[in-house]
């Protein structure tokens, strides 16, 4: 094995029974090509995904016993999105675990937030394939509640435009949304700012407000608004 198994499962908090399937969650593709003995992580990211979606959506129906699916919805993109996701697998080390190819090596790969948020969903694969459902279900949840807590306790969700806008736009597009303050005017004790949202170099929004955290919630507000 290419990494300190032991290190990972300290890491992961996990103890594997067959340690091939974590080592099958953090090989890219770029490493299966040089070591094509060794199965790239793809098909268990595709499985993770679906166990994480599974159980993400059943602690957010635990919580908001008295939201509508289109709430749940929505609070499920905002926790199961790629910079949650990529947070946590930093959290875990996978980027130091992460195999990639010997000439891959300099190019940022352990550092792309895509490919690390993929080598959670593998690795949350690996567990299930490795323990079955139970303890997959007991990990994500240990893992995932203090991110739904933080995620709804510091503001009003339903309100929260530029959060809702971008998990949009990483659905729709893969990409995520570029704010720009194309005008300031004022003095500091009463500043407006004009902000607009680009969608790659399509512009999706134009608002203003006291603050840049303000205009910025307006241009997404807008941009919902088209969208609707």
């Amino acid at each position: 094995m290419s990494f300190d198994l032991k290190a990972l499962e300290q890491a992961l908090s996990y103890q594997s029974k067959n340690a091939d399937w974590l080592l099958e969650a953090l090989s890219h593709r770029s490493y299966h090509k040089e070591n094509p003995e060794c199965p790239h992580n793809e098909i268990l990211e595709f499985l993770g995904d679906a166990v994480l979606d599974l159980v993400i959506s059943d602690m957010l129906i635990e919580k908001f016993s008295g939201d509508q699916e289109g709430s749940l919805s929505r609070k499920r993109a905002s926790v199961v999105n790629e910079d949650r996701l990529c947070e946590l697998a930093q959290k875990c080390r996978l980027d130091e675990f992460l195999l990639v190819g010997a000439r891959e090596e300099n190019n940022n790969l352990r550092t792309n937030p895509r490919i690390l948020a993929s080598a959670l969903e593998a690795v949350i694969g690996a567990i299930y394939k490795d323990s079955g459902f139970e303890r997959v279900n007991l990990w994500i949840r240990q893992e995932f509640s203090l991110v739904i807590d933080q995620a709804f306790s510091e503001h009003d969700f339903e309100k929260d435009y530029k959060t809702r806008f971008q998990e949009w736009v990483q659905d729709k597009f893969k990409r995520t949304p570029r704010y720009v303050v194309i005008e300031q005017v004022g003095p500091d004790h009463a500043r407006e700012f004009t902000m607009e949202v680009f969608i790659g170099d399509d512009s999706w929004g134009t608002a203003k407000g006291a603050s840049k955290k303000m205009a910025a919630q307006n241009a997404a507000k807008q941009a919902l608004e088209r969208i609707s």
